[in-house]
């Protein structure tokens, strides 16, 4: 029995991505980075965990370059662009400071992640369309 792809599925990709963008890094303090910096304690779980989130970030990277192509990449982009001027303005603050470019950014390519991982689902929802991928042999 397959099950339907529906919003749901779309918020826990995003919430994937989320957590794997903002556990290499945020500003918060608390990070994969932070980790590693803070001392040689621990080197073989921060290099275990470094070398499972760049397989991770690396599978994100190429399923989304895959599917949205550059323009898709760019148009998400553009959206996040958007909607965070858009909410700027709403609440009147700056977003050319640096912690609002970093967060921005990051969220930015939390969305990409998502939008790449939700691509597929939501087209052949949409329009019948499955997509599949060849592999050389």
């Amino acid at each position: 029995m397959t099950q339907r792809f529906n919003w749901q599925g779309v918020v826990a990709r995003g919430l994937f991505s989320l957590f794997v963008v903002f556990a290499v890094y945020n500003p918060s303090g608390y990070s994969y980075l932070h980790w590693v910096l803070g001392g040689f304690e621990w080197f073989w779980a921060k290099l275990a965990t470094g070398a499972l989130l760049t397989i991770v970030l690396l599978m994100l990277w190429r399923t989304t370059r895959g599917v949205l192509k550059p323009r898709g990449m760019v148009l998400v982009t553009l959206f996040c662009i958007g909607v965070a001027m858009t909410l700027a303005g709403i609440t009147g603050t700056s977003i050319l400071n640096p912690g609002s470019l970093l967060i921005g950014a990051l969220l930015t390519l939390a969305a990409l992640f998502t939008a790449g991982l939700s691509y597929s689902h939501v087209d052949h929802r949409l329009g019948g369309i499955s997509h599949t991928e060849e592999v050389a042999k």
